[in-house]
């Protein structure tokens, strides 16, 4: 009989534990359930549109292609998948090579569910690869991935070496970064390489004219475009512009401060390129595999530096004239020395 009762104590002190242990379990999720949605709403309301409209301009944008998610191993993955750009931004570490990487997108450059709103994972100074630095505000996150991957001072052997050139020879893709900010080009002994305004004009750099937003979701805000469509049917973001340039109809309106359209930039490319070509330093659009002298590399980089840009000299007018010329002047003169050069930029300083 006592045992008996012994146990009947045992099996109510268990139930009453495994309640107690219910009852804790169940107040935990409660407090859990009621702060989430409350939080939730303060962004996912079904009034405020900017979340809505921030995506359906991504959806048009280069980042949300993935084009180029094969990109995933190596330093490459730090700017062609979002886990390894957010895996820099926090100084994490991660794998070699990212399995089943996700193109750029919105959680790659905020993270509003850990920091409670939508600022920028990176804030830090933009740093060229040559050591410039300039402080673009919120275009800083932008020249995290959108600079040359090359410093020049290091890239191109310093006479009498000779450097060798390839089809992969040049700054990498997408350096807006360096000529925004008017850096690391190769610049030639006895030249002057002006500055135009508009790293300094520009409140966060580039996203004063890429964000600028319109009441079309395929320019401008999150597609990050300045232009969409088939060339001569394009939908041009020439908003971006006003402030500065007053209305317009067409980038090719605005002439830089060197005087030179969009068109006549594109005009000293197509020149220095085709005497590139006859020097034998370039070949079927690309370099060719050659080995050369430090300043005939250097026309070739300033060439690809201005392709790559692809801005068509609005980043930084007088900068990529500049470059253009500089190179043009060497190839077409052969024994040029610092004192010609001088002189023939002092001629392009004219155009003006």
């Amino acid at each position: 009989m006592l045992t008996f009762k012994r146990l009947m104590a045992f099996a109510g002190i268990a139930t009453l534990g495994l309640a107690l242990a219910a009852c804790s379990r169940n107040i935990t999720r409660v407090e859990q359930v009621a702060a989430g949605p409350q939080a939730c709403f303060e962004c996912h309301t079904d009034t405020t549109t900017f979340m809505v409209a921030a995506e359906q301009q991504w959806e048009h944008s280069k980042h949300a292609s993935g084009g180029t998610l094969n990109e995933k191993d190596g330093e490459c993955k730090g700017c062609h998948t979002s886990e390894g750009f957010v895996a820099r931004a926090t100084g994490a570490t991660i794998a070699d090579v990212v399995e089943n990487p996700t193109s750029i997108h919105c959680f790659t450059c905020h993270a509003p569910h850990t920091n409670g709103d939508f600022r920028v994972r990176w804030t830090t100074v933009a740093t060229l690869m040559n050591g410039t630095t300039y402080d673009l505000k919120g275009g800083n996150l932008c020249l995290a991935c959108h600079r040359s991957r090359r410093d020049i001072r290091t890239y191109i052997a310093a006479a009498p070496a000779r450097t060798t050139l390839s089809t992969r020879f040049g700054p990498h893709h997408g350096p807006q970064g360096d000529m925004l900010i008017g850096s690391n080009g190769y610049e030639y002994a006895g030249y002057t390489y002006e500055q135009s305004n508009h790293r300094s004009a520009t409140t966060d750099g580039c996203l004063d004219c890429h964000m600028r937003t319109t009441s079309q979701n395929v320019v401008g805000g999150h597609s990050f475009n300045m232009a969409y469509g088939e060339e001569g049917a394009e939908i041009l973001n020439t908003e971006a512009c006003l402030k500065c340039h007053g209305e317009i109809s067409d980038f090719a309106e605005v002439q830089s401060g060197t005087g030179l359209s969009q068109d006549e930039v594109d005009a000293l490319i197509v020149d220095l390129e085709a005497r590139l070509v006859t020097a034998g330093l370039m070949a079927d659009g690309a370099p060719a595999a050659v080995k050369t002298s430090a300043d005939s590399a250097g026309a070739v980089y300033n060439l690809l530096l201005a392709k790559e840009d692809r801005s068509h000299g609005v980043h930084n007018p007088k900068y990529i004239v500049g470059l253009l010329q500089s190179a043009i002047d060497f190839i077409s003169t052969p024994g040029m020395t610092a004192a010609h050069a001088q002189r023939a930029m002092g001629s392009a300083k004219n155009l003006r």
